[in-house]
């Protein structure tokens, strides 16, 4: 199983698209308040919209967006939910491929 980090921007709003198993994945991540949230499309099809980003919690957890693994942020120094000014250093967005 492997473990591939998603890159991101220290910043409040960002969109950006990647290839997760040979699927185009529209990510945007925006800040309101004092947490970070998630959007995310699939080759097109809205899978995953205003999830809120916690610590270590898969982002798709609760709903079968057509990966096979999982997605979370990591806080690398403690414990706390991401904030958006320490993105892609303090906390990273993980991709966990599934054990198949």
């Amino acid at each position: 199983m492997a473990t591939y980090i998603i890159p991101l921007e220290p910043v409040q709003n960002q969109t950006f698209s990647i290839d997760i198993e040979d699927k185009r994945c529209d990510f945007k991540f925006f800040t309101q308040g004092l947490y970070l949230y998630m959007n995310l499309a699939i080759d097109d099809k809205d899978v995953i919209n205003g999830v809120i980003c916690l610590n270590k919690a898969k982002l798709n957890q609760y709903v079968d967006i057509g990966l096979k693994g999982s997605l979370y942020f990591e806080d690398t120094n403690g414990n706390l939910d991401p904030i958006y000014y320490g993105l892609g250093s303090r906390w990273i967005l993980n991709y966990e491929e599934a054990d198949v």
